[in-house]
């Protein structure tokens, strides 16, 4: 069987303190992080290193931690041979780094805009007003009218269709405790409540995404080279439609289930997940298992992964 790749790469939620130790004595990942760290005027691999936990898990901080290490991550995998995708999707901030991945975006550029993009996030609601929680056991149909009955006068509603059975939800705080009890009353095996700053991809993000234009305005924005599939519309990325597209993402869900269904229709057999962590291995693992899910967070799992996508 021929095989056709496709690139994943992570969002909040993969980092870690000591999330690219095991890298310490490569060129390619350390040059990488030390240019991003120049661009944005922050120690990143301190941050990576040691933390603490508190502030490698901010919003602001996250956001271009995990573009930089996935960025180094890939230039790690060209610098093996590791062949370059049909396809390419990430989870919300992930997106940015599949467009760098495509030549649309330059690292540098993408730095600068998800910075904006955290920052703007992190303060788009006042603290204690909003949050995500995630809902495990429920098809997806179950959670839409669950938030849609339990939302009364507030926002809440699906934010991660992730996997089948694992969908997060956003909204003002009073309606998640709603959707907790009834969540639970419906069956669900768990509802999590998410530590995070707010309540992303809701409506409630809508105070975010003038700041988020405006950053985006002063990107240099290309066609990419390969596939790039949007989290808010499945649509393949092109030039000319990227900022609206990633406006909206911050409104609208990441339809991460539906991303991976989509690569499957379009034949792809293996999925390599560019980034610290292996959340998205075992998200599409479970959304397609025919498809191989490999992970590249160390270097051995990049050198067994290059070894399956090569051989």
């Amino acid at each position: 069987m021929q095989k056709k790749i496709a690139y994943l790469f992570p969002g909040q939620g993969s980092q870690a303190v000591g999330m690219l130790d095991s890298w310490t004595g490569d060129h390619d990942v350390r040059s990488t992080i030390s240019d991003a760290s120049h661009v944005l005027d922050r120690d990143l691999w301190t941050l990576m290193h040691s933390g603490p936990a508190s502030e490698l898990n901010r919003t602001d901080n996250t956001q271009p931690v995990l573009v930089a290490a996935s960025v180094a991550l890939l230039r790690a995998w060209q610098a093996r041979g590791g062949p370059s995708p049909a396809l390419a999707a990430g989870h919300s901030v992930g997106e940015y780094t599949a467009l760098v991945a495509s030549g649309a975006l330059s690292m540098h550029d993408a730095l600068r805009v998800v910075c904006a993009r955290g920052n703007a996030m992190s303060t788009a609601v006042p603290p204690g007003t909003g949050g995500m929680a995630a809902v495990i056991g429920l098809d997806d149909e179950t959670v839409k009218r669950l938030c849609a009955s339990c939302a009364e006068h507030d926002v809440l509603a699906p934010a991660n269709f992730n996997a089948p059975g694992q969908v997060v939800v956003a909204g003002h705080v009073a309606a998640l405790e709603r959707l907790a009890q009834s969540a639970r009353e419906a069956g669900a095996k768990i509802v999590l409540t998410l530590p995070v700053s707010g309540p992303f991809h809701s409506t409630l993000m809508h105070p975010a995404t003038k700041a988020l234009g405006g950053a985006l305005d002063t990107a240099q924005i290309h066609e990419p080279a390969f596939a790039v599939v949007q989290n808010s519309d499945l649509q393949q990325a092109h030039a000319a439609g990227i900022r609206d597209a990633l406006v909206a993402q911050l409104v609208q869900p990441v339809r991460w289930t539906d991303t991976i269904r989509l690569f499957e229709q379009a034949g792809v057999t293996h999925v390599v997940e560019m980034g610290p962590g292996e959340v998205l291995t075992n998200l599409s693992a479970r959304i397609a298992p025919g498809i191989r899910c490999l992970p590249t967070a160390t270097p051995s799992l990049m050198e067994a992964a290059i070894e399956a996508v090569s051989s």
